[in-house]
């Protein structure tokens, strides 16, 4: 491959620095966003249907590998232009932001249409997670370009829960709205998520406050989102909307019903036996 490019510069340079620092996967090159998004693809393809087409410079190959979980040519198209374009604006943020977002949509929309063809592990969809750009991510490098393009957002996992929630049951919503809570949030505070994500989105909005409500979450609180986050993963494990928002203020309310409960048959108990 010694003086050829295979297809654009960006993919060759992602696919070029991906074999020459995955070894040392600590790297900060490793963890640039060319780098990452060829990780991604040979975490949803395969290593060997990314690597083989850039060894032997057969870009055909290359596209019909990411076209056999029924990625569409035009799709593909402007998945490779818009790498092209980031490699081309990297100075640019104003430009490189929006592609930033849609680059990573467009990896979410591969890996769902693998997870509709294949088998995919519940450790499969986590791994998939940590190659996206969010808020908890622990690489410095990663995170530094996260709150550089989308700082505080959650635009990217809501799209991917909206898209596995389609997924999982069957559904197509008409557009994703990134106003969006997720659906988990949703359903949990007894909405139809369906319905919600295909309304207006001064509506989505206005359901946006109910569910802030029904969490018990401040609607001037800046850290909504996050209290959100917690509320719903204190919801799934302890099955009650009986949440602060705050994970730590929520075990010892549990604590503080869980020692009345116990004081009441105490009390029934010792009533009993006189």
């Amino acid at each position: 491959m010694e003086g050829s490019t295979f297809i654009n510069l960006a993919i060759h340079k992602g696919v070029q620095d991906y074999l020459t620092y995955k070894s040392t996967p600590n790297r900060d090159e490793f963890n640039t966003f060319l780098v990452v998004v060829v990780r991604t693809l040979t975490l949803i393809y395969g290593e060997l249907d990314i690597v083989n087409p850039y060894r032997t410079n057969n870009e055909k190959g290359f596209d019909e590998n990411l076209k056999k979980f029924g990625l569409s040519d035009v799709e593909l198209m402007e998945f490779k232009q818009e790498l092209v374009s980031y490699a081309e604006n990297e100075t640019n943020d104003e430009v490189c932001k929006d592609l930033f977002i849609s680059i990573q949509k467009k990896l979410v929309d591969m890996f769902v249409l693998r997870k509709s063809h294949v088998l995919v592990s519940d450790e499969e969809v986590e791994q998939f997670k940590s190659m996206l750009y969010l808020k908890n991510d622990i690489n410095p490098v990663k995170f530094a370009l996260y709150y550089k393009y989308t700082p505080n957002s959650d635009l990217i996992l809501n799209y991917l829960s909206s898209k596995l929630f389609e997924i999982q049951h069957h559904y197509s919503f008409t557009e994703y709205k990134e106003v969006s809570l997720g659906a988990d949030a949703y359903q949990l505070a007894g909405f139809n998520a369906v319905e919600v994500l295909n309304m207006k989105e001064e509506d989505i909005l206005n359901i946006n406050n109910k569910v802030y409500h029904f969490f018990r979450i401040r609607e001037n609180d800046k850290n909504k989102r996050d209290r959100l986050e917690d509320a719903i993963a204190y919801y799934k494990k302890y099955g009650s909307t009986v949440t602060t928002g705050n994970g730590y203020v929520d075990l010892l309310l549990l604590l503080s019903i869980i020692t009345t409960g116990l004081m009441l048959v105490v009390l029934v108990g010792i009533q009993f036996m006189r």
